[in-house]
């Protein structure tokens, strides 16, 4: 880190602030790393940083004063990947328990099923195997001994398990046919469902949703709670990243009413189906008849339009990822053959015209792409539209990209494109994972260090359920992000090939300048220079010094929002 001279930005003389953040170690993360002294804020915009003596020249009669006491002052941080909607009403009724083993599951569903009448269903979603002390998926049978008389859905993302009285009251039998890309898993000798439903859902019938019965005002309350949460873990800005047209009408009427405490990038969901003119339609359809909703860089500094979003293969915590090799068979994701791979949902010649179309309208692009070779098929299509139309300025991204290559590293590196990662995986997952594919194709899973040999990669969590910022599935805490991207050791202990752990400013760099980055906002926010969206935190240690094991456990003392305090610690 660079210590500044005494001022290191010309500004209009003596110009009077109207915030003043002073005796302060401002980590300002520009390009030189420089460190400060004190910040100062004028119409929601950073007016100068520097010493705290030249700063405080900026003092004027209505100037607020915050003395920041020697502690740290950071850019506001961001998350690339989350699921406020959702996540905010996964608990708008009541708490979801946290439930670590199958023995603890199973105890829920019973006691579910003596207060709910028979035939309700009992529904746990994202529960995924790998989090498990047992690191399995429930049996079928297992679920028929926790309650027979009531449909069960043990939900994983894209694969779940259901128990017989689902399947029966779903009508699902030996003959039933495989919907689409998906699977409904049957025994290779008697061929009856063995309840694993890989990405086949759509078969089951009657399954309630988190919040059928939410008011208009339910939904706006919950998100307001989840949004402060956000705050007071120093979160300013987070990328949504599979927005509904209600959700962005929702955050742009809030921000309009005041209540909007922070700043969102939309991504906005594409079907990938069908013809040439039917994808074009949906793509000019997309930003609405007054443009306001596309392509991406539309919107303003709060409710900002991101890339579209396609969905090219399952997940890496349900075993339903599109991987180069096949998964192991095993009980974790109960894989019977020897040569499954995981789904695939769009076949390359598709998803070469998607991206054609998408890129021809400007929209950056990305793919929920969890699979190596998931990963191998988007780079694919990328590179074949690339040589159409030149992809480079879009940046072009993959949403989670676990398993990169040498080769895929570099083709990222010629196009220009980025990536939105999930440091927590490798803290909740990582144990499990390397367990079952083993160290030699677990030595690629989340390789910070080599990503940033190459190209740009942002922090995210990918919140789905549950407010707690650990607990929550998946966790969202930022500090536990950065700590992870350091220490790179899981939550049962293992180390995961430390030759890829990031210093402690690139792992802040995650959750700042590099997420503006992807989304295209490094010009107005990410780092502390003058001109730039005065989004910053202050908090309780030197997260540069202080011992690794504490990084995780920072505490944000205030968070500033375009000049204005939204969290401030009692």
């Amino acid at each position: 880190m660079r210590y500044l001279l005494p001022l290191i930005f010309a500004v209009p003389a003596f110009a009077d602030a109207d915030l003043i953040v002073h005796n302060a170690k401002v980590v300002t993360v520009d390009a030189k790393s420089s460190m400060a002294e004190a910040v100062a804020v004028q119409d929601g915009k950073i007016l100068a940083v520097g010493t705290s003596a030249d700063i405080l020249k900026h003092k004027g009669p209505k100037t607020q004063l915050i003395d920041a006491g020697g502690k740290m002052v950071l850019p506001g941080l961001m998350d690339s990947h989350v699921h406020p909607s959702g996540a905010a009403m996964s608990e708008w009724k009541e708490p979801m328990p946290d439930l670590r083993s199958l023995k603890e599951i199973f105890a829920f569903i019973r006691k579910k099923a003596e207060t709910l009448p028979e035939g309700k269903w009992i529904v746990l979603r994202y529960a995924f195997p790998t989090r498990l002390d047992d690191a399995r998926f429930p049996t079928k049978a297992e679920l028929d001994e926790a309650a027979p008389k009531h449909p069960v859905l043990y939900h994983a993302g894209p694969a779940g398990v259901c128990n017989s009285m689902a399947l029966k009251v779903s009508g699902v039998t030996k003959d039933t046919p495989n919907p689409g890309s998906g699977v409904v898993v049957k025994d290779a000798t008697t061929g009856e469902p063995t309840g694993m439903l890989r990405s086949a859902y759509g078969v089951l019938k009657g399954v309630p949703g988190d919040a059928d019965d939410a008011k208009p005002a339910d939904r706006r309350a919950a998100i307001k709670k989840l949004f402060a949460f956000y705050n007071e873990h120093g979160l300013t800005s987070v990328a949504d990243r599979n927005g509904s047209k209600g959700d962005l009408d929702l955050f742009r009427d809030m921000h309009k009413t005041g209540e909007l405490s922070l700043r969102i990038n939309m991504s906005r969901g594409i079907g990938t189906g069908g013809t040439r003119e039917q994808v074009a339609k949906r793509f000019d359809d997309l930003p609405g008849a007054d443009k306001k909703d596309g392509p991406t860089g539309a919107g303003d500094a709060w409710v900002r339009i991101g890339p579209t979003k396609m969905f090219l293969d399952g997940g890496m915590l349900n075993g339903t990822a599109y991987m180069r090799q096949p998964w192991p068979k095993g009980p974790t994701y109960q894989v019977t053959t020897d040569d499954y791979r995981g789904l695939l949902f769009i076949k390359q010649e598709q998803l070469r015209m998607v991206v054609e179309e998408g890129v021809k309208r400007k929209w950056q692009m990305t793919a929920h792409t969890a699979g190596e070779g998931g990963m191998d098929e988007l780079l694919d299509a990328y590179e074949f539209v690339d040589r159409i139309t030149p992809i480079k300025d879009l940046r072009m991204c993959i949403t989670h990209a676990n398993f990169p290559s040498q080769r895929n590293l570099e083709r990222c590196k010629k196009l220009g494109v980025v990536a939105d990662v999930q440091p927590a995986w490798l803290y909740k997952d990582g144990t499990t994972l390397l367990n079952v594919l083993g160290k030699e194709r677990v030595r690629w899973f989340q390789p910070f260090k080599s990503w940033l040999d190459y190209t740009v990669i942002g922090g995210g969590s990918d919140h789905m359920l549950r407010f707690d910022e650990i607990k929550s599935t998946n966790p969202w805490d930022p500090w536990l992000g950065i700590a992870v991207a350091v220490h790179r050791t899981t939550e049962r202990g293992t180390e995961m090939f430390p030759e890829e752990a990031l210093t402690r400013e690139q792992a802040i760099r995650l959750y700042t300048i590099n997420n503006a980055y992807i989304t295209h906002e490094e010009k107005t926010k990410g780092s502390l220079e003058p001109g730039k969206l005065a989004d910053l935190i202050v908090i309780d240690r030197d997260v540069l010094t202080c011992p690794t094991k504490d990084i995780a456990g920072t505490k944000v003392l205030r968070t500033i929002v375009g000049g204005k305090t939204v969290f401030e610690r009692k």
